[in-house]
């Protein structure tokens, strides 16, 4: 191979620079021609919109979730203050803020719903679901814990009730039977003062008649004692829950005992009472609610 002489290789020299400068020049026009200055200042503004969208997002969802948050604590602190506090007064008040708390939790997940739709980040979409998938699990649970805790109080009034009428039924049968042994005193003593006597027309001395007050007093207290046995039997029946066979049983067991007072009642106030007390049991008996009769069942 011969050695190229000067002035050939300055003619290749310049024929490998204009090569190379040709060779350049094609991609750099058509970068020029595919991403001008337009194509990046619009592709930038549209990433900046995204960013901006999605910080604003954020903040909606960051602000929602800690309003929830509080509403939350609000009804976790009105729960334990329930569970230590007996007093009525203040457990009614506190029913209430928890009621109030759980509204407003149900208007801010509507709103929260409402956001969720017109959100463009999928990320942002996908957790306000999950946040409102939970919240409508703990609306559930709550509503499961409100039941519970209603039937609670109404076993423990029941229970509260169907003590102080088991007092009552000791002290009504302590009264009957202090009356009955004093008329029986009575009754003794009658009888003695008018058996035996000397000689001769003895004058027998008649008992002296029971008054009709006591016994008016003995047969209002037996059907006091009978109305709290029976009344017993029904509160009994309402610790069962609503349709339950041991619940009919008792219910039945009442009215029929109710029934058996009714037939002879001491008083009017007596009967209007009982009366009053069976038109419930009747209703929930599937009976007519002034029928206080008994039937073949009964």
């Amino acid at each position: 191979m011969k050695p190229l002489n000067q002035p050939e290789r300055r003619t290749r020299l310049w024929q490998f620079s204009l090569l190379y400068v040709l060779a350049l020049l094609v991609p750099l026009g058509a970068s020029y021609y595919l991403f001008s200055n337009n194509s990046l200042a619009d592709e930038n503004s549209r990433l900046k919109k995204e960013l901006d969208r999605t910080h604003q997002e954020q903040s909606r969802l960051v602000t929602q979730f800690d309003t929830l948050s509080r509403f939350l604590v609000r009804i976790d602190g009105a729960d334990q203050q329930i569970l230590a506090n007996p007093n009525e007064l203040v457990r009614g008040k506190l029913d209430v803020a928890i009621k109030d708390n759980l509204n407003s939790i149900a208007v801010g997940l509507s709103q929260l719903r409402l956001d969720s739709a017109q959100m463009q980040v999928p990320a942002h979409r996908l957790l306000a679901r999950n946040v409102l998938r939970d919240f409508d699990l703990f609306r559930s649970n709550r509503s499961t814990i409100e039941l519970l805790r209603k039937e609670a109080g109404l076993s423990g009034a029941a229970v509260a009730s169907s003590n102080r009428l088991q007092q009552q039924l000791d002290q009504s049968q302590q009264r009957v039977i202090m009356l009955e042994t004093a008329l029986a005193q009575l009754r003794a003593s009658a009888n003695n003062n008018s058996g035996g006597g000397g000689g001769g027309a003895a004058v027998a001395i008649q008992p002296p008649p029971v008054g009709a007050g006591v016994k008016l007093q003995i047969e209002l207290l037996r059907d006091q004692v009978s109305f709290a046995e029976a009344d017993c039997l029904r509160q009994r029946a309402l610790d069962h829950k609503s349709r339950s066979k041991e619940r009919k049983q008792l219910l039945q067991q009442s009215r029929t005992a109710f029934i058996h007072i009714l037939q002879n009642p001491a008083t009017n106030d007596m009967k209007a009472s009982i009366e009053k007390t069976l038109e419930p049991i009747n209703i929930e008996l599937g009976r007519p609610p002034k029928f206080f009769g008994l039937l073949g069942g009964d």
